[in-house]
């Protein structure tokens, strides 16, 4: 009988043995999320439109020139353009960025970004961050004499970017973009209570990203605010729908420490006036970098 046990014990070890190297191989210890050593030191660029009508330059809409410039100081002084999404990678999955990121956006979604910024990125093979207004996407369908100056992006036209690699779509709302009835963009109302916003930016941000869905097959994963304008509550809101990241229009250099400091990318509107080496240089020097 004893030796009986014994086999039994001697038969037993392989099958442990066999368990044990299916559980390391099939539940493999997770390992750590690398995060950046130090913070990480972003400028992100902001720009509506691009025009070559010089009567119809203004503080939004500016000479495409500058935007080239711009490409090519920045190409040609060792920086990175990057887009919302690797910066998310970086602090969610340890993916890191490369040297000297810097972020380029454009609001609105304008067709000229599609006629004249678009040409420019794929010249200097550089990124930008491209956010339509839902509901100006959708009513552009219906523009057949497209025209630089004030018509929208089709959604057509902003799958083109997309799938060209240089170009990223994020959420700009669908319908908030505009002031007016106790609304600023996506802030809540003067006599709105928490349920009723939540209920109303909810249903806004996720009729956008419906569309987005149906028109480019992915979903946004960043928020930019209209005008910048956001209430106490709206990030909080945006974080429960699974958002990663949400865009203001306070111009600081951003320094990014942890996932949550996502939710406050700071951006710098870029004027009409002024060379790319002072635009930059004024950037970096003011936030002592």
């Amino acid at each position: 009988m004893y030796l009986s046990l014994k086999l039994n014990k001697l038969f037993l070890i392989p099958i442990f043995a066999a368990a044990l190297i299916c559980c390391i191989f099939l539940f493999p210890k997770s390992t750590p999320v690398s995060m950046p050593s130090e913070p990480v030191r972003l400028a992100v660029i902001m720009y509506h439109g691009l025009i070559d009508d010089t009567s119809k330059q203004n503080k939004y809409f500016i000479d495409p020139k500058y935007f080239e410039q711009d490409l090519e100081y920045l190409t040609q002084n060792g920086y990175h353009t990057i887009f919302a999404s690797d910066l998310i990678n970086c602090f969610e999955k340890g993916i890191p960025l490369p040297e000297n990121p810097v972020m380029l956006t454009f609001d609105d979604g304008y067709y000229n970004n599609y006629t004249f910024a678009y040409p420019l990125l794929k010249k200097y093979n550089c990124k930008a961050v491209i956010s339509p207004i839902g509901i100006s996407a959708d009513e552009a369908e219906q523009d057949t004499r497209q025209n630089p100056a004030y018509s929208q992006c089709k959604w057509s036209q902003l799958r083109e970017m997309q799938d060209s690699g240089l170009v990223e779509i994020q959420n700009h709302t669908y319908d908030l973009h505009h002031i007016g009835n106790g609304r600023s963009g996506a802030k809540n109302n003067f006599n709105e209570n928490l349920d009723s916003y939540k209920t109303m930016l909810t249903a806004d941000l996720e009729k956008f990203n419906t569309r987005m869905h149906e028109e480019l097959g992915i979903y946004p994963d960043a928020v930019v605010f209209p005008f910048g304008s956001r209430s106490k509550d709206t990030l909080q809101i945006v974080k429960d729908m699974n958002f990663k990241a949400a865009f203001d229009c306070e111009e600081k250099l951003n320094s990014l420490s942890s996932k949550d400091d996502l939710f406050y990318l700071h951006r710098f509107l870029r004027p009409n006036d002024m060379s790319s080496k002072d635009f930059f240089d004024n950037i970096y020097k003011e936030s002592g970098v």
